[in-house]
Parts: C-alpha cells; sequence; structure tokens
C-alpha cells in the first residue's frame, strides 16, 4: 500500500537534483549534484532496484526475510544479503531489520560511482545513505513527538559515506517491539545503521531507557551518533554535531 512520504516535501530543495522511484514495495527519493542525463539514471536506478528485490526475494534460505533473530553466519551469493547478514549480527536482530539502509547504501553506491556523481543521498523507507562534499544536516522526523523537525544531525564530508536511520515504535509499518518516537542512528555502514536503529527502539519501553540505550549504542563500534526520542525525553550520544533550528526556516 502507497504512504505518503510527507517529510520529503522540500527534502534537498536548492541543492540536489533529484527524482522519487518506486519498485513494488520499494519506494526511494534519490538526490544527486553532478550533471548527468536523468532518465539514464532513473533507467539505471529501475534495474537496480529491480535486480536487488530479486536477490532477496530468490534469497535460499527461506528464513533470511522472517527471522527476528541473526541467522548462523555464512557467506551469501548476494553482496546485498551479506550486508544485511553482518549487521544483524553485530545489532541482534534479524536481517530483514537492515533492508532499508542496506538497499539505499548498494544504489547509492553503484549510481555515483557509473554516473560520476559529485554527491549523492538515498533516501529508503526514511533511512538514508549519504556521500557528501559539504555538510548536509539531516532532520529528525518523529512526528509524534515535539522533537520532530526541531533537531538535526550535521553530517560532514570527512564521515562520508555513511548511513542515516530511523526506527520508530510509534510509525511506520515496521515491526517494533519498544516504545520509542524515534531512534535514530548515524553509522559508517548504512545497513548497520539500520539494524542498531532498530534493535535500539525495541529496547527503548519507558523514558529511563532513552539514555541507557543511546550510552550502549553508542559505544558501539561503528556508530557516529545516536538520537533517542520517547515523549518528552531526549538522549543525544556520539560525535556529530547535532544542532537545534526554527520550523520557520527549515535547513535542506
Amino acid at each position: 500500500m502507497y504512504e505518503k512520504r510527507t517529510y520529503r516535501q522540500n527534502m534537498g530543495a536548492g541543492r540536489f537534483t533529484s527524482i522519487s522511484l518506486s519498485v513494488q514495495e520499494s519506494d526511494l527519493w534519490i538526490g544527486w549534484t553532478g550533471s548527468v542525463d536523468q532518465a539514464q539514471l532513473i533507467k539505471a536506478a529501475t534495474a537496480l532496484v529491480r535486480r536487488l528485490r530479486l536477490e532477496l526475494i530468490g534469497h535460499p534460505d527461506s528464513r533470511f526475510l522472517t527471522s527476528l533473530v541473526p541467522l548462523a553466519g555464512h557467506d551469501y551469493p548476494s553482496e546485498l544479503a551479506n550486508a544485511m547478514q553482518s549487521a544483524s549480527l553485530r545489532a541482534g536482530t534479524g536481517p530483514i531489520a537492515a533492508v532499508a539502509g542496506a538497499i539505499a547504501q548498494a544504489v547509492g553506491k553503484e549510481l555515483k560511482q557509473k554516473f560520476s556523481l559529485d554527491e549523492i543521498v538515498v533516501e529508503n523507507g526514511g533511512d538514508l545513505y549519504v556521500d557528501v562534499l559539504k555538510p548536509l544536516p539531516i532532520r529528525l522526523f518523529a512526528p509524534t513527538s515535539s522533537f520532530s523537525g526541531k533537531l538535526s544531525v550535521v553530517v560532514s564530508p570527512s564521515d562520508c559515506p555513511l548511513g542515516v536511520c530511523t526506527s520508530s515504535a510509534r510509525i511506520g509499518h515496521s515491526l517494533s517491539f519498544g516504545r520509542a518516537d524515534a531512534v535514530l542512528v548515524a553509522a559508517t555502514d548504512a545497513a548497520l545503521a539500520d539494524a542498531w536503529a532498530t534493535a535500539g527502539c525495541n529496547q527503548v519501553q519507558t523514558k529511563s531507557d532513552a539514555q541507557r540505550v543511546c550510552t550502549k549504542l553508542s559505544s558501539q563500534e561503528g556508530i557516529l551518533s545516536v538520537l533517542v526520542v520517547i515523549e518528552d525525553t531526549l538522549a543525544i550520544g556520539g560525535r556529530l554535531e547535532v544542532c537545534t533550528h526554527d520550523e520557520q526556516n527549515p535547513i535542506p
């Protein structure tokens, strides 16, 4: 079922050329800088997303897309599946917890290389792969919280490429065992950011859990920053700059 991506309004305006791309359940926003034939990019991106989806649908292990816990570690014939598997083993989730970030990353890497793009941002269901040459603020989207739209994690070019992923127990269709309005994780790998965001969200049951979960996630290898929001409580960890801004003057 299609869900309107209201958070995409004005996303990247004035900085990136962008498209939105839907292939069955996959719905991506792709923004870039650099000279490229847009029609060719759309064609390549569509073919790539279809191939990635087929890799997962045809996965030889029937548990891969349904397991809620890590599967026994071994190599798969698909680079995408291996990225999801590796992330799930580290975060303690099922592989599917990393799927949105993993697909965003696979698409971003291939398109940037194929078309020699200067910068690229791929958003897939609220999870992002970012590879930029100038600082880029990523706003927190948590519409059930008063913090939504008022905080941004600032991605530095020196940390790119990286993933910024958010999990919520309050919005979206993803399964969650927690109660957080949002757990945002920035990490050196988008699949890992996605899996840890899910794991962190599962562990937030009350406001008293926010700082504990934030501290735990911030200490994990590869994680750069964490935001945990539950009701009127906010916990911030990691080393990326977090800035506030007036919603009347939004930053891209």
